[in-house]
């Protein structure tokens, strides 16, 4: 008994022992500073694989590009097989090397966009992802934690790369993935600009859900050798010209199942990199009115008011996945849950590899009422869907003033996780005159928890510096509070329907002098209070891109609501109407402030004030 006793005892000290000296190997790791530069001398290596990818390689420039921006100093690159033991540099590695895959490393969940920063010691950084992007993704986490660095806008002046003599930290791991699996905007111009900034701050589209059944019907190929495949539309069959995409197909029709099924697969076939395909239904109103199809619809209608083809299109659309799933098992299908098909179906469940997104304009939600039916729809998608998106309208173009509600989009981004959204999409079409609105959006789509309020502080600081950062919270709270709370009580928000009326300026309906006025002073100060070229250069940018919110709202309240200041005639505001021409015209040629969608054009009448 005595025995057992005491070699229990020794078991007891052992594991005490071992935990001790664990913990004691790691704080000295903690407590040891990690050196990159120092002495304007590199203190470090990027090493790659002796065969990287060009995604690895691309990612350990990326890394040694902004370090020598950040400090003068070039950290050299390596291949594996050219490192020595002698080398007492810190050796951050990228890439799937023999000494990396020798670590066994865990990640924190399973996306192909997450990543590890993780530190063996404190010779040794090793920055991997679960693929290429995640890799990328935690460079890009690297530079923003241990170095400053922000993209806070697209363009030459959007960077902020602080200035360092040494580059010195306490190491801590970080493992990371996205809540959103994939995350995309749409509608960015100005060339690559925009969508390197989009994919600094982790940007990575990865469905395809987007209107398709055109191409997946083309009519060159069917309106003679199955005619039956278009839809019956007020008593006759409906053969569209090319070009048309305003139709949607038969999903009734013999043979259409079988037929898209071989596209899809003759698809993958010639792409298979691919990893979806796109069963998205098209963008128009012409939905088969046969027997058949009818017989299935009924006279229901959705919840925005439209015939309800929910039940017969994902019917189609569950068998047509499992006939392409047969051959291609790892394929994912995405659709698009709009107009006649926006409700989940009613008595069975939508196939596991399809991913539905959901179309709404969620800015609508800062009506309760609105929130609440938004919310339902959300949760009877998801239990019908093993997997859901939303498609958001984020528009920055064309609307006439910022439109910012930083924090009413935290709210809901935060919901989404909660519930299990798992995909992002938005048509952003940004004016950058929003300022931190996109960066933002990007940031809480990758962690819904961070602290919006930190968040625009942070985005104030970096881009026009400690002094002038009040100022430009100002001007954004400003309109903040009018889109969230202002526009409730107007005529022009529309509690029904899937989007806002963006083509209809009557918003401006609330807007005042004063506020213009207001803006413009508060922006005027931004740009007096900055210190440095670089924070001007941001600064004037957002100075000039307010000009174009200004000369609307003059044009709009002068012309067409006659409401003047005193001693300003017609003529007054009808240079401001020139004005709002010149400035998109101007605009057109700086990849910035480029207009995705310019007030000029045909569709968008309505926003020409006369």
């Amino acid at each position: 008994m005595q025995t057992k006793s005491f070699s229990r005892f020794l078991i007891v000290i052992g594991v005490v022992v071992y935990a001790f000296l664990l913990a004691t190997d790691k704080n000295v790791i903690a407590s040891s500073m990690v050196t990159i530069v120092d002495g304007k001398q590199p203190k470090a290596i990027i090493v790659l694989p002796s065969s990287p990818t060009g995604k690895a390689l691309h990612t350990a420039e990326l890394l040694a590009d902004y370090i020598r921006e950040s400090t003068s100093v070039r950290v050299p690159v390596i291949p594996e097989g050219d490192l020595t033991e002698q080398d007492n540099r810190t050796r951050i590695w990228i890439g799937q090397s023999n000494y990396v895959s020798k670590q066994k490393i865990k990640f924190s969940k399973t996306s192909a966009d997450g990543f590890v920063i993780t530190f063996p010691d404190v010779r040794n950084i090793i920055i991997a992802g679960t693929s290429d992007w995640g890799a990328e993704f935690g460079a890009c986490e690297f530079l923003e934690r241990f170095l400053g660095v922000r993209w806070l806008l697209p363009g030459p002046f959007g960077e902020y790369v602080p200035k360092h003599d040494v580059i010195k930290f306490t190491p801590r791991e970080i493992n990371e993935a996205p809540a959103f699996l994939s995350r995309e905007l749409d509608g960015l111009r100005g060339g690559e600009m925009q969508w390197k900034w989009a994919r600094r701050n982790r940007m990575h589209a990865q469905i395809k859900f987007h209107h398709n059944l055109f191409n997946l019907f083309p009519v060159e190929k069917y309106k003679d050798t199955h005619p039956e495949f278009y839809p019956v539309w007020e008593g006759r069959r409906y053969i569209p010209s090319g070009g048309d995409g305003g139709w949607n197909p038969c999903f009734s029709a013999p043979g259409i199942i079988d037929e898209a099924i071989l596209n899809i697969c003759e698809f993958f076939e010639k792409n298979p990199e691919a990893t979806s395909y796109s069963l998205g239904i098209n963008d128009g109103r012409v939905m088969c009115q046969c027997d058949k199809c009818m017989a299935r619809v009924g006279g229901k209608k959705n919840f925005i008011d439209r015939p309800d083809y929910s039940d017969i299109y994902y019917e189609w659309a569950n068998k047509v996945a499992e006939g392409v799933l047969k051959k291609y098992p790892d394929k994912w299908f995405g659709c698009l849950a709009y107009h006649e098909v926006a409700e989940p179906p009613a008595t069975f469940k939508v196939h596991s590899r399809i991913i539905p997104f959901i179309t709404y304009d969620r800015m609508k939600w800062i009506d309760p009422v609105v929130e609440k039916q938004g919310k339902n729809l959300t949760e009877r998608w998801v239990k019908q869907a093993s997997q859901i998106g939303w498609y958001d309208y984020l528009y920055g173009t064309p609307y006439l003033v910022p439109r910012v509600y930083f924090h009413k989009m935290a709210e809901y981004y935060r919901y989404a996780q909660q519930v299990g959204v798992r995909d992002m999409y938005a048509e952003a079409y940004p004016n950058w005159g929003e300022g931190p609105k996109l960066y933002v959006a990007l940031k809480l789509q990758w962690d819904p928890s961070v602290d919006v309020d930190m968040l625009l502080k942070d985005w104030y600081v970096a881009a026009v510096g400690s002094k002038a950062a009040g100022s430009l919270a100002q001007y954004y709270e400003l309109w903040e509070d009018f889109w969230t709370n202002r526009v409730k009580s107007s005529k022009w928000f529309t509690p029904s329907g899937l989007i806002l009326a963006f083509k209809k300026p009557d918003y401006l309906d609330l807007v005042t002098y004063e506020d213009v006025q207001k803006s413009r002073q508060l922006l005027e100060n931004v740009v007096a209070k900055t210190e440095t070229p670089e924070q001007r250069e941001r600064a004037n940018l957002i100075l000039r891109a307010f000009e174009y919110y200004e000369a609307s709202v003059f044009a709009y309240l002068g012309l067409v609501k006659n409401i003047r200041q005193p001693g300003k005639d017609r003529k007054y505001y009808e240079e401001y109407e020139k004005k709002r021409l010149l400035l998109v015209n101007e605009f057109e040629k700086d990849p910035v402030l480029i207009h995705s969608v310019r007030f000029d054009e045909k569709k968008y009448e309505s926003l020409k004030f006369k």
